[in-house]
């Protein structure tokens, strides 16, 4: 891989470390830095509620937009003795793309629905089929109202519940951003929103040459609106999508 000797900063979380440990199973060398933190929901009962009327076969649908809320979920389950997987039939779960239908299908979940064409709120909903009928809908505190708006627009019935919050992680360490400043990274990679918006802080400048490498086309977006210059996106929002569009960076810059 073109990787193999490119410094890069990767995002990670609290146990959450795989695309800076595959980086550096490519011979990267990776600087982590915790951008965010993940942290449970401000109403804990809310999100145990509406875990517990899934469970219980209550909804027709489960959508799912995040690893995060799905496993916010199952850890509700388990401590109540409820299984997520073992909700009624015909109870039927979409997954906003590959990565959370796989964090998905680790709880027993059976995915119904990966969108095909763009892996996002947007994909989703055009992929969804059209209601009545009702839907879960466990989400970030940060996320916006386009799946929700969207769903009802075609004729479903969504609960809403906050399954997860976003807060700030310790950030980028004063000798990591000496050397963003200095364009000593050869990339810089952003998995969120909320890490594009904390990245901005401390973005290199222009003249670095340091590429800024996307996971999707919202991330992205949240990255240009916060005053960072984008280099690649990635096609599809997964860690095999950024690694493929930082692949493709790296070769143009070379």
């Amino acid at each position: 891989m073109i990787v193999a000797g490119s410094r890069l900063l990767v995002p990670v979380t609290a146990g959450r470390h795989d695309l800076a440990e595959r980086l550096r199973d490519a011979g990267a060398h990776v600087e982590e830095v915790e951008y965010i933190a993940v942290t449970q929901a401000s109403d804990p009962q809310a999100l145990a509620a509406a875990t517990a009327r899934w469970c219980h076969g209550e909804f027709d649908w489960l959508a799912v937009t995040s690893r995060n809320a799905v496993l916010a979920m199952e850890r509700v389950a388990r401590a109540r003795g409820l299984s997520l997987a073992a909700a009624v039939p015909p109870a039927r779960v979409a997954a906003v793309g590959e990565a959370t239908a796989r964090a998905c299908r680790g709880v027993g979940l059976e995915v119904a629905l990966v969108p095909g064409g763009s892996q996002d709120a947007e994909g989703m909903i055009a992929e969804f089929p059209a209601g009545p009928g009702t839907v879960l809908a466990p989400l970030g505190d940060l996320a916006a109202s386009t799946l929700t708006r969207g769903l009802a627009g075609k004729h479903w019935d969504v609960t809403r519940v906050e399954a997860y919050r976003v807060v700030d992680g310790p950030g980028v360490s004063a000798s990591a951003a000496a050397a963003l400043a200095a364009g000593e990274f050869h990339a810089v990679l952003l998995t969120s929103g909320s890490v594009a918006e904390r990245y901005a802080r401390h973005a290199a400048a222009p003249h670095t040459g340091t590429l800024v490498v996307a996971i999707g086309r919202t991330t992205a977006a949240v990255a240009s609106a916060a005053g960072v210059h984008v280099d690649a996106i990635a096609v599809t929002p997964s860690y095999d999508g950024i690694l493929d569009a930082l692949e493709g960076a790296r070769k143009g810059s070379t």
